[in-house]
């Protein structure tokens, strides 16, 4: 039997978890084990009796504690990501920075496929070979939107699909909302494909799928079988790193600072540490120069729109 609270900063916590239920079960999981190690170590330090009085002191004990016990950087990572949680939950998300660095951290060594992006030739072949259309709609959400698997699976058209604007709402790790502003007509041809196969408020998911890890079962099954997959040094996280790629390039080819572009595609990418954006580009992804980016002048847009949606 599962013990009651028995602190008031415990009780909180628990109000503050069942609240926000985004991600997986076992990702709900592991951040309540963490941010509730973070609240026991400022309890014992402190005497901390309300998650409204958190400050920087209490943050800085926890990392610094966490430091101390945790040689595996990863593991660290983790932690600090469910913190990071924690605290924009409670409205102080000014007491961590956005930068692991900042903390005196640096990121762990991981197999990151940097660089390993779907040019323009490869994804239309790839979208040929694909015979379901529910499939087709998530691969192209993917590569026009920056999207992760679970996230195109829970794309619902009718309420996602702001004007001029795409919000990414369910599916997102660490539960936080974001916006990918409409620009191309790849975006467009996304959406309208999206349109075509939404489900009401269960997204691109079909209706005889009980779960989402039985559709996704399927649809990586359906992949393996035209040659996407790891085996072939192809996987559908491939398309949300070639957005990456693309954006970066584009928006430094149109003049922007690369230090600015990295920051504005880790936010699209639903990305709180400009770092983590290291793990999508490859060596040379930051040019000086190239084409200027492309965005339809108005009166080329009302007429995309229109023929597309």
């Amino acid at each position: 039997m599962n013990e009651l609270p028995t602190s008031p900063l415990e009780r909180q916590l628990i109000a503050i978890l069942a609240a926000n239920r985004e991600d997986s079960f076992a990702t709900q999981r592991q951040r309540s084990i963490h941010v509730k190690e973070a609240c026991r170590i400022v309890e014992a330090k402190f005497g901390l009796q309300k998650l409204a009085n958190l400050g920087a002191k209490h943050v800085a004990a926890v990392v610094e504690t966490w430091k101390a016990a945790h040689a595996d950087k990863r593991v660290l990572e983790n932690k600090l990501a469910d913190l990071r949680w924690l605290v924009r939950k409670v409205g102080k998300a000014n007491l961590m920075p956005r930068s692991n660095k900042d903390l005196g951290i640096q990121p762990a060594p991981r197999h990151t496929r940097a660089g390993k992006i779907v040019p323009p030739e490869k994804f239309e072949s790839i979208v040929k070979s694909v015979q379901h259309p529910v499939i087709v709609a998530q691969i192209r959400l993917a590569r026009a939107f920056g999207m992760r698997f679970e996230e195109t699976a829970l794309f619902r058209p009718n309420v996602d699909i702001q004007d001029d604007r795409v919000r990414i709402a369910r599916g997102p790790k660490g539960g936080k909302s974001r916006f990918v502003m409409i620009r191309t007509r790849d975006q467009l041809i996304a959406i309208k494909a999206a349109k075509a196969v939404a489900v009401g408020g269960r997204g691109l998911i079909p209706e005889h799928f009980r779960t989402l890890k039985a559709f996704g079962d399927w649809v990586y099954a359906q992949l393996r079988a035209i040659g996407i997959g790891r085996s072939t040094d192809v996987v559908f996280h491939d398309l949300r790193r070639t957005y990456a790629v693309e954006r970066v390039r584009q928006l430094v080819a149109a003049g922007r600072d690369p230090e600015a572009a990295a920051d504005l595609v880790s936010r699209e990418l639903g990305h709180h540490r400009r770092e983590i954006l290291e793990w999508y580009l490859g060596e040379g992804d930051l040019p000086v120069g190239g084409d200027a980016l492309v965005v339809p002048i108005a009166e080329e847009w009302d007429e995309i729109r229109s023929e597309l949606m």
